[in-house]
Formats: structure tokens, sequence, C-alpha cells
């Protein structure tokens, strides 16, 4: 039987509850983001076309889920980050339900080991130092970050048509071994995202397509809003927030969904 969108929403949504239960029990700090946050303000759920759900978290409250899933890990679903899965080639971290399939542009690839389930996807933030050559740096370093992790992707589909690929970093990074490419993600992730402090004004997002700077008080302080029939939180802040990211947000403009739902096992 095919998935239908409402199938894939409402499995998605009970992720949702999983992982606020276990943000809450260890007093881990997240927001709902995008598309999410959006359909939270705007409809109290779902943007009705939506298809995946968006979280932000800043990097100390990320790095303490990551510590809280190692010892008490959440029935049921799996992170997908380069800890668990060397070979993944994503810079964000997904959290995926187990038993489940949603295609995406490397599901097809041979040999790659990652999981492919349907997904939370989480935002990392972090502070942006004061000094704007430190916030250079920083700047070049999640660049670093992505590209390396770009790389990952490249050694399983070398054809793929990339600006990446005309470099001296490709070049080199198709070399390695992929335990040696793990070593340096996780080098360059710790220094980016230890640069700056939770008090900066400014923060810096890992987002999907871009990396994207804006005001803290766009995350921060939350507060608790309906979303489906509970409440969770998003910044107290959001009106500013969505009006940045896409302006007139009450007016609705459909995007495309994510996936073929034919394709989609839940």
């Amino acid at each position: 039987m095919a998935c239908t969108l409402e199938d894939l929403q409402k499995a998605e949504y009970g992720m949702l509850c999983q992982f606020a239960d276990f943000c809450d029990k260890y007093q881990i700090t997240y927001g709902l983001a995008w598309g999410t946050l959006l359909g939270a303000v705007r409809h109290n759920g779902f943007v009705p076309w939506d298809d995946d759900i968006d979280i932000h978290m800043e990097v100390h409250e990320f790095k303490k889920l990551l510590r809280c899933l190692r010892k008490h890990p959440i029935h049921g679903l799996h992170l997908s980050w380069m800890d668990s899965e060397p070979d993944n080639p994503f810079f964000i971290a997904k959290l995926r339900k187990n038993g489940t399939f949603m295609p995406e542009p490397f599901s097809g690839l041979k040999n790659i080991d990652i999981h492919n389930g349907i997904w939370i996807d989480i935002f990392c933030y972090t502070g942006i130092p004061k000094s704007k050559k430190l916030a250079a740096l920083q700047k070049k370093l999640l660049f670093y970050y992505r590209s390396v992790s770009h790389i990952i992707f490249f050694k399983y589909d070398p054809d793929i048509d990339h600006p990446l690929t005309k470099t001296k970093a490709y070049s080199l990074g198709m070399k390695m071994s992929n335990k040696n490419i793990f070593r340096i993600r996780k080098l360059l992730f710790w220094l980016y995202t230890n640069m700056g402090s939770r008090h900066s004004e400014e923060v810096l997002y890992n987002s999907i397509d871009f990396m994207r700077s804006a005001p803290r008080k766009y995350e921060l302080p939350l507060c608790r809003h309906t979303f489906g029939d509970r409440e969770f939180s998003i910044p107290q802040n959001y009106d500013e927030a969505l009006t940045d990211m896409y302006g007139d947000y009450m007016t609705p403009k459909q995007f495309p969904s994510h996936a073929d739902y034919a394709n989609v096992q839940l």
C-alpha cells in the first residue's frame, strides 16, 4: 500500500513527540525551526504540504544530546551522524525511524553504509566571535567541514557534477580513506563550533544549502506553542525570525516535497 503525505506526517509527528520527551527528560534545549516552526505558528501543526521536521539546537545542547543518546537510545529511532555512520555524507544530523525507508539522492548508491529511514533534521547553530578575523576564520572552517562531508558522497558517486570536483581538496579527498576523512570532519566540526560563546549576539547556522548568520534572539529565549495535539518549544521572537526567513510568512507559498511518497515505506 502506497504511503500518503498524511501517513508520513503522522509517523514524523510520533518521532517528534519521542524526541521532545527525551529532551525534556534530560533537560536538553531545542526549538522547532524552518517549515516546522512556520507550521506551528500558522497552522498549529504541519504546513499542509510539508513532509519533514526541522529542529534547531545550539551546538552545546547538540553535544549533550549525543552524550545522552549514547547512554539512553530512543526506542525505535537512530541518530544518523558521523559518529555513528562514518560513511554519512550529510553535515547535519538526522534522527531516523528504524524499519522505514525514504529515498534521498544517495539511496541508490552501492555499498554506502547509512540509515535510510524517515527523518527529523537537526540543525546546529553556534556563537560567532566578536573579532571579525576570527568570525571570518570560523566561516572558513565551517565551509571546509561541509566540503569534506561532501567528499564522502563523491566517493560513492564519482560521476556527480559539482563545483567541488574541480578543486584540489576534492582530488586529495578522493585519495583518502573514509577513516581519515572522518577524523578531519571531527576536527573541523570541533574547531568551528568552539570559536564562539553561548553569549555571542550573533549565531552561525549549519544549514542544508548555505551558511547563514542571524541574531541570537531569533533562537532564544524559548516559549511553548501548539503543534498537533501538544506543545513544543519555539523561539519567543518567532515573528522576527520567520519574517527574516520567509517575508510575509502568513501568506502560504507551496514548496516541493522531499520524495515520491509511492517509494516511502513506513
